[in-house]
């Protein structure tokens, strides 16, 4: 056997190395260049058409939008107004003692200024007012749901301390130990940096005045009151 390879042999064999060169080549080609540059178009292509369809939508309701219709804060100040409205929130404490079949006893109003570092930079101001609620119950059932009552509303309110009040010690199994009584304080926040949208904010929804003229000074500085 021929120790030498021969001119023809040592052909065939650049050849096949040429070609096992050629192949591992196009084969990382297509696996880190190719395939990858595939994938990031066609996650391109499909982020485009979402934005697209976005867009189309956004112009079909700009289309669709009334031109002389404005816009209003009164949704946001449901949640947040610009003024106290603490007739408003009686009214909503009135609901809850009703639904829950409980008794208001006590209820005092305080208003408070939020802590300022505690604020975004976009508020400048916001207070709050503290109502604290002497309720009297007969079940803890009573007060959870006077509690869910004023949780529920759309403007937001935050339970701030609940208190009971002792009740006599119940010796015996069929005695009563009575109604119980517990302090609750709520915060409601309000927005009063905001002056120019104080005439947007939400009307109370409470019966109408008796007729009644008010016999005060102002009344007669402004001509309002009526001769007897």
């Amino acid at each position: 056997m021929n120790k030498y390879l021969t001119k023809r042999q040592m052909e065939i064999g650049l050849v096949v190395l040429a070609s096992i060169f050629l192949i591992a080549l196009v084969y990382y080609t297509v696996t880190n260049i190719y395939l990858p540059a595939k994938d990031s178009k066609d996650q391109m292509t499909a982020q485009l058409a979402s934005e697209r369809d976005v867009l189309f939508s956004m112009q079909k309701q700009l289309a669709n939008k009334d031109p002389n219709e404005t816009v209003t804060s009164a949704p946001l100040q449901k949640v947040v107004p610009v003024i106290p409205l603490e007739d408003a929130l009686l009214i909503r404490l009135e609901k809850a003692e009703v639904k829950s079949n409980s008794r208001i006893e006590e209820i005092n109003f305080s208003k408070e200024v939020f802590d300022m570092e505690l604020l975004p930079e976009s508020v400048q101001n916001l207070e709050t007012i503290l109502m604290e609620v002497t309720l009297v119950a007969d079940t803890y059932k009573q007060v959870d749901t006077f509690i869910y009552e004023i949780e529920e509303m759309i403007r937001i309110m935050n339970v701030e301390t609940i208190q009971f009040e002792a009740t006599a010690e119940k010796t015996e199994e069929e005695s009563d130990i009575g109604e119980m009584k517990v302090v609750i304080s709520f915060n409601a926040y309000f927005r009063p940096d905001l002056v120019n949208l104080q005439n947007e904010a939400p009307k109370v929804d409470a019966p109408p005045p008796a007729l009644k003229f008010d016999p005060t000074t102002i009344n007669k500085m402004t001509g309002t009151e009526k001769a007897e």
